[in-house]
């Protein structure tokens, strides 16, 4: 069944939905290679990104979600750059979704949307499917905004409370798909860890998850160096082990550890910190520019920002402003083609009766044929028989008996 693999804040929104989209990325696991082997093409418009169907909900255009989300902070003066998004992972079973049959991809689009109108109602959310992972299990990225369309606020939640809400609600989905509802995936502890957070004690990590996280809180940590610095003044010494992230360091008992990123969790993996890194660095350097330019008043900078605003979402909207005309062409095409045979039904009526009324006449004059035809048959094998019996009745009465002839011949 589907499973929540994982939810978690994101302090960007731009960085979040650019890594869902993957637009200009490349596929992992040699998807491109499998997608080949197997005769599969993603839809026109995502052939250069890594998801393979996009959704949303409350009006979210996935391609220009970015400016979405970014007008709506912008209303309600939520313009911090930091816990900006809730991030989802909705991942499902290879035998209940099929990677390689296409409708699945959209089926599991279909149900992250319907899990984010349920879970956020007033929220903005952006729906992206991924099959590039393991396996090419096909899982969802779910993005919502986190400030509320109605209220203006953020959203709160306790810790724990929003995986708690998905799971009960991802589970109502599977059991009305008829699917197995399985237990969600967990992170690889011992049984120390285990014991340790079932008695709310210290657990190293979670410590350790703290400090990755206080080091990328400032968003002018935007390069792999100076995150390694910030990580280091955190006391958490940073490694690379091949394509993979090793973090050490000393706990709060004073006893080394260390952890790779496949036990802390994907979001403090090596591609999902360099990637979100990479998103700040051009931040950061469009931010340059504008300081740059000439000072302008704070109401000239809110109508050009606004200006600019508009045109994005002008040029993102044409393209499909242009395939709705197309649409709305072929709908009026269609209601002309049905009035036209609505204004032909009596005329239709009329030769549909005609045409029965023939073929019944047609169905009658060859039953009576075939039975006049039949009975003269029948009539002439009778008189034939009758003659027959005649004949044979003259030939008996002319043919003497034996004892006629005895009696003759005394």
């Amino acid at each position: 069944m589907a499973t929540i693999a994982k939810i978690s804040n994101g302090a960007s929104a731009a960085s979040a939905l650019n890594y869902a989209l993957g637009q200009d990325r490349p596929m992992h696991e040699k998807t491109e290679q499998w997608l080949q082997d197997h005769q599969l093409e993603r839809p026109v418009e995502l052939t250069n990104c890594r998801a393979v169907a996009v959704g949303g909900t409350n009006g979210i255009d996935p391609f220009i979600a970015k400016e979405q989300f970014h007008v709506i902070r912008q209303l309600h003066n939520q313009t911090k750059e930091s816990n900006q998004v809730l991030r989802i992972t909705q991942s499902f079973a290879l035998d209940e979704l099929n990677p390689k049959v296409q409708k699945d991809w959209q089926k599991a689009n279909d149900l992250g949307v319907e899990l984010a109108e349920n879970l956020y109602p007033n929220h903005q959310s952006a729906v992206y499917t991924h099959l590039d992972g393991k396996n090419h299990v096909l899982h969802n990225h779910i993005i919502v905004n986190k400030v509320n369309l109605e209220t203006g606020k953020k959203l709160r939640e306790q810790k724990g409370e929003s995986v708690q809400r998905a799971r009960e609600m991802n589970d109502r989905l599977a059991s009305r798909e008829n699917w197995h509802i399985l237990e969600p995936p967990k992170e690889r502890q011992t049984e120390t860890e285990k014991e340790l957070i079932a008695k709310n004690e210290y657990s190293y990590m979670d410590d350790l998850r703290e400090r990755i996280n206080k080091s990328l809180q400032d968003v002018s940590v935007s390069s792999y160096e100076t995150f390694k610095e910030r990580l280091s003044d955190n006391g958490v010494i940073l490694s690379e082990r091949g394509q993979t992230f090793s973090y050490a360091f000393l706990d709060a008992n004073n006893k080394q550890r260390r952890a790779r990123e496949t036990r802390l969790g994907s979001d403090f993996g090596r591609e999902t910190i360099l990637h979100e890194l990479e998103n700040r660095a051009r931040q950061n350097e469009f931010r340059a520019v504008e300081q740059r330019e000439p000072a302008i008043t704070p109401l000239e900078r809110d109508t050009q920002q606004r200006e600019s605003e508009i045109v994005s979402l002008e040029q993102a909207i044409e393209p499909r402003k242009s395939e709705a005309l197309k649409r709305e062409s072929k709908i009026n095409r269609f209601i002309d083609t049905i009035k036209q045979l609505a204004g032909r039904v009596p005329e239709l009526t009329q030769r549909v009766t005609r045409k029965l009324k023939q073929t019944k006449e047609k169905i009658l004059e060859d039953f009576e044929r075939r039975f006049s035809k039949d009975m003269k048959n029948y009539e002439q094998e009778q008189q034939k028989s009758l003659e027959k019996q005649a004949n044979r009745d003259v030939q008996s009465e002319k043919k003497p008996t034996k004892d006629h002839d005895r009696g003759m011949s005394r």
